[in-house]
């Protein structure tokens, strides 16, 4: 298996929410590629489309336009039981909030279990892959507890395990951290990235970290509901890890849509003098971007 094959593609994808009489655009033709076994982190202003993003990689939602391929099958075509069998056996979600990852009344053990129950996996073979998946989060010495026993680190690696239960193919996280203090939230990290090392697993995290440009492959920046520009690691080899390593380069890129289009970051525009007009030329094999000679002067 090729790990440099594309595992999801997202082109020219468009959501918009009606709420009343208006009309909420929340993604407005993103495009996105993710290679098999990458692990990106999405980035972005509270209402970039992040979270929107990764419902409908998820099959919770549907895009209102654009394609969405997650292994080489076509998301909005999926349904009924298609759709019912990718959720349980090729994606596992992780919220932030862990009353949506876990039931209060079961234990860890049930939890993990509860997935493979809905897969028709053996009462042997679920026992043996919960206590190793548990094993595999460092939460051996809590089989038995319920998710009030549990601190909310506890509670994020049973959710990892309980994601992880039909061994999908893909793990897709929103904000995993945000309610975690630094250290555990390094601890959290640090499991992705171990998963990823072990299973080959496709991971991508939506988070508010601002350091976790350091802490993963590549981060995807989206802003007002389009990618926007990328930041990756130059050393492709250096592990993924929760710690931070400010001595590792980083290259950012911007990213240019299937329409051609590319956002230019605001303090380049300021810089350059851009308002509303630029001209675009060859210059060296390189295109240059200019303030258009008539456009239309910034207001006072």
């Amino acid at each position: 298996m090729n790990p440099q094959k594309a595992h999801i593609i997202c082109k020219d994808l468009f959501k918009i929410f009606k709420v009343a009489d208006l009309e909420v655009v929340a993604l407005r033709g993103l495009d996105l590629v993710v290679n098999r076994s990458e692990v990106v982190a999405l980035v972005g202003a509270s209402g970039s489309g992040k979270s929107t993003l990764l419902n409908i990689l998820a099959g919770y939602d549907i895009p209102s336009a654009g394609q969405v391929t997650i292994d080489d099958r076509d998301l909005i075509d999926m349904k009924g039981r298609e759709m019912e069998k990718f959720h349980r056996e090729e994606v596992g979600f992780i919220w932030q909030e862990a009353s949506r990852n876990l039931f209060p009344y079961l234990t860890s053990t049930e939890n993990v279990e509860l997935p493979m129950l809905l897969a028709d996996t053996s009462n042997k073979e679920r026992r043996e892959r919960a206590a190793h998946l548990l094993n595999m989060v460092g939460m051996s010495h809590r089989l038995s507890h319920t998710p009030d026993q549990l601190s909310g680190g506890e509670q994020q690696r049973v959710a990892i395990a309980v994601g992880m239960a039909n061994n999908p193919s893909l793990i897709l996280a929103d904000e995993p951290t945000g309610e975690l203090d630094d250290k555990t939230a390094a601890e959290i990290l640090d499991l992705f990235g171990e998963i990823n090392r072990v299973n080959r697993t496709t991971i991508v995290i939506v988070t508010h970290d601002p350091d976790i440009a350091y802490k993963v492959g590549r981060v995807v920046v989206i802003k007002d509901g389009k990618t926007s520009s990328e930041i990756s690691r130059q050393d492709t080899n250096v592990q993924i890890s929760g710690q931070i390593d400010k001595e590792i380069p980083l290259q950012e890129s911007l990213l240019v849509d299937s329409n051609g289009r590319v956002q230019i970051p605001e303090d380049l525009i300021e810089t350059a003098g851009i308002t509303n007009k630029v001209s675009a030329q060859i210059e060296n094999h390189e295109i240059v971007i200019k303030p258009s000679i008539n456009s239309k002067p910034e207001s006072k």
